[in-house]
């Protein structure tokens, strides 16, 4: 057979095609997945984390959310006896063993202040502050607005419009539900495909411990309704230690198991406390129709919509189960 110079420039051509492109095409990703974690501390004071927090890094780093957020309580504070350095020493574990492995996941990281950066405590306000505006520009997000950063912001992921606000403890203040309208009604935050609120307290108490006031959210009624007059889709919450899909009209509630110290029970129910963090599969084509999927760290096991209550009765309102939560 003759071959001819035309004919191997041909077959050189091709052959360098096949090589560019895949056997098949990659399939195009579905959902945007957020994992939520929150109440990683231990004790007053301690540098330490409980071996389910990196059991459940460990695990992020297989999932590959598309991002990371957390619920507050990143470090143990709140106590007038901790001195500064030893504040200080816990940020820098936190650094260490929590925020440094995230980074090196490539993963962009949301947090909401909790009890490390209470209000009535001054010095733990001062170096939670100090501590992330070092970090701010590290942390993979596209600030709408961070004038009062890391206190209450908001961002821009994939569409998806967020704000963490502070509610580190029960009284919000009111400048600060004049900020949150103004971001939802800009055009960023009316065109978002979905709206996420990301605070430590809780609009409802779940667990027996927590069931009284100033460990909620004050005034939650109006809160809840302030949310949905002005578009939250959904209020993701720390503190409880407890993880439960609830619903109030059209706003979903995600309180949010902890992976650190002291898992609690839900009240009204026989099964026992356990730790749990959460990933929200976003349709990327119907954000509203988003689903949770919740994992007990170093188990491989998920906790199914069936093993939770109907409902949970607090001292302050019934919370009622999510159905919508169904993983997919």
């Amino acid at each position: 057979m003759k071959v001819t110079i035309f004919t191997v420039l041909c077959l050189f051509t091709l052959s360098c095609s096949l090589l560019q492109k895949p056997l098949r095409d990659e399939p195009k990703k579905t959902f945007f997945k957020i994992a939520v974690i929150s109440d990683l501390n231990s004790s007053y004071g301690a540098t330490t984390y409980h071996a389910d927090v990196f059991a459940t890094l460990k695990e992020l780093d297989s999932l590959k959310p598309d991002l990371i957020l957390c619920g507050g309580d990143m470090v143990a504070g709140q106590k007038a006896s901790i001195t500064m350095a030893q504040t200080q020493a816990m940020w820098s574990s936190f650094d260490k063993n929590v925020l440094k492995p995230i980074q090196q996941m490539k993963i962009p990281f949301g947090f909401t202040v909790g009890h490390d950066a209470a209000p009535s405590y001054l010095q733990d306000r001062k170096l939670a502050q100090e501590f992330w505006l070092s970090k701010q520009e590290q942390l993979g997000l596209q600030y709408i607005d961070n004038t009062h950063f890391p206190f209450y912001f908001s961002y821009l992921q994939n569409d998806l419009f967020f704000i963490s606000w502070d509610a580190a403890s029960s009284k919000v203040n009111p400048e600060v539900f004049e900020w949150m309208e103004k971001q939802l009604h800009s055009g960023v935050g009316r065109n978002a495909k979905l709206r996420v609120l990301l605070g430590h307290l809780p609009l409802y108490a779940i667990v027996a411990s927590k069931n009284k006031a100033g460990e909620v959210l004050a005034d939650n009624e109006n809160t809840a309704a302030f949310f949905k007059k002005n578009g939250i889709d959904l209020y993701i919450s720390g503190h409880q230690h407890a993880y439960y899909p609830a619903f109030s009209d059209k706003l979903r509630l995600l309180h949010t198991g902890c992976i650190g110290e002291g898992p609690r029970p839900l009240m009204g129910d026989n099964e026992p406390a356990i730790r749990a963090y959460t990933i929200i599969e976003v349709p990327r084509n119907n954000a509203k129709n988003f689903e949770y999927k919740t994992y007990i760290p170093n188990s491989n096991k998920m906790i199914e919509l069936s093993q939770l209550p109907d409902s949970v009765v607090g001292f302050n309102g019934i919370s009622r189960k999510d159905f919508k939560a169904k993983p997919l």
